[in-house]
């Protein structure tokens, strides 16, 4: 890899998500040179995924708000004068410097006074019976193959989750046109003092609320049964889903013994949440801390969304699952801070530019408190594969064989990895990773960095042949 930066940024964006779009847009508006490196062909993030490239939009209303707020984003973002990278990834940071790899190109160093990742999340891995099985498939997966290539994932499907995601995802998918049987979700229903929490936060959150008053209107037009404390426990079929198995749970979303149903569907959504994409920041040596609700491994920040690591600062679901709009209020704030730290603005501007922003993400905190008895995630969601079923599908370890290293000395996170092949894969543990640190938590160690894979360049896996400064012939 080359060992010389091509070009120094003021401010590098890693991710072209709402938090990325924002610090960018932020930071070029106080007249910073600033960049961002998003490795998808477009911009808009999970949450505001845009058609892919060779789609015409015609009406954009017709997709939906999502699109609408992510084209206004993006929008912004070109109108700001900041270099926005599509296909290209950020691999590895080193001091002030990031390895980035162009798709169908070679690896080149940039470096930046001030780093902001914002590397956004991916779905929650729910393990059970049957997940590997085709047409089971993730809401993230899912969300991609509608909004990008405009096509459904199947034609009678069932959505089994939790949190915001189980009341819009059926809703969408209701509306792009598929026969959504049934909503499940893990959490309970809201009760007198969830409502009462919530009417008391409605006034400075009217847009959410109004989003899920019209995701459930939808879902009540469509007759689609939305059940509550009910977890999927397995999918069955002959070479591809041909029947969805659900139970009750309690409150700890454990199932309750006799409450199986059966559905005949051809397909399985799947969405109990999001986890941080944290391979960057924990390559930076940013310190972290554990939080369940909020994705589990959660990096700290300061007042600015300063971590740990001089220089390098986080933001969005990336930081925390928090949602779109919080995302795109922590990328601005993000900015002011290295804007701050750039002196490209004096402490009183910063902070009067900030206050609006720090008052809303107040307001949205105090929202996700009002919903966070009926989204909290319980422990039986990892404790629902049987000895023989898969757990590490890229080099098919099962639980059984997980279960057995375990048992033998107490070993470290590495030495499975070492002995079973666990997370050697092309996901790099993203998907076993929290279901072997849900065990080793059962066991009684704690969930912190050490509980996870150690981070290794480059984040994600490459060709070597991109890596690799050849120089001419």
């Amino acid at each position: 890899m080359s060992t010389t930066a091509d070009k120094r940024y003021d401010v590098l964006v890693v991710g072209g998500g709402p938090a990325g779009l924002a610090a960018a847009t932020t930071a070029a508006g106080l007249g910073l040179d600033a960049g961002l490196v998003d490795e998808r062909p477009t911009l808009g993030g999970q949450i505001y995924k845009q058609p892919g490239p060779g789609f015409v939009v015609k009406d954009p209303v017709r997709l939906g708000r999502d699109h609408l707020r992510g084209r206004e984003l993006i929008d912004q973002a070109e109108a700001s004068g900041a270099e926005l990278m599509t296909l290209t990834s950020a691999v590895a940071i080193r001091d002030d410097e990031v390895v980035l790899v162009p798709e169908g190109g070679h690896a080149r160093t940039v470096s930046a006074g001030r780093l902001v990742v914002a590397p956004g999340a991916h779905d929650r891995p729910v393990v059970f019976p049957g997940w590997t099985l085709p047409g089971v498939l993730t809401a993230g997966a899912a969300q991609t193959i509608v909004k990008t290539q405009r096509v459904l994932p199947g034609e009678r499907l069932v959505f089994a989750g939790s949190g915001p995601l189980a009341l819009a995802f059926p809703a969408q998918l209701h509306h792009y046109g598929a026969d959504v049987l049934v909503a499940l979700e893990a959490g309970p229903g809201p009760g007198p003092k969830d409502v009462l929490g919530l009417l008391a936060a409605w006034r400075s959150n009217t847009a959410l609320l109004r989003d899920a008053v019209s995701y459930r209107s939808q879902l009540l037009r469509a007759r689609v049964p939305l059940r509550y404390r009910r977890i999927v426990v397995r999918a069955e079929g002959d070479g591809r889903v041909e029947r969805v198995v659900h139970a009750a749970v309690d409150r700890d979303w454990r199932v309750v013994p006799g409450t199986e149903e059966q559905l005949e569907a051809d397909t399985l959504c799947v969405g109990y949440g999001f986890v941080p994409s944290v391979e960057l920041l924990r390559l930076a040596g940013c310190s972290f801390r554990y939080e369940e609700d909020l994705g589990g491994p959660v990096v700290v920040v300061d007042e600015w969304l300063r971590t740990t690591t001089p220089g390098v600062s986080a933001a969005g679901d990336g930081a925390g699952i928090a949602g779109a709009l919080v995302a795109v209020d922590e990328g601005r704030l993000a900015a002011l801070g290295a804007a701050l730290d750039l002196e490209a603005l004096t402490p009183s501007e910063a902070g009067r530019q900030a206050r609006p922003v720090r008052a809303r993400l107040a307001r949205k905190a105090a929202f996700r408190k009002a919903l966070r008895r009926l989204h909290a995630i319980g422990a039986g969601v990892y404790e629902l594969a049987t000895d023989d079923t898969v757990v590490c599908r890229c080099e098919e370890v099962t639980l059984g064989a997980l279960e057995a290293t375990l048992a033998e000395d107490g070993p470290s996170i590495g030495e499975v990895k070492r002995r079973t092949r666990l997370g050697m894969g092309a996901c790099q543990g993203r998907y076993c990773a929290p279901l072997l640190a849900a065990m080793l938590a059962r066991q009684g160690r704690p969930l912190d960095e050490h509980a996870f894979f150690a981070p290794r360049a480059p984040a994600k896996p490459m060709a070597i042949r991109d890596l690799v400064d050849v120089g001419p012939p």
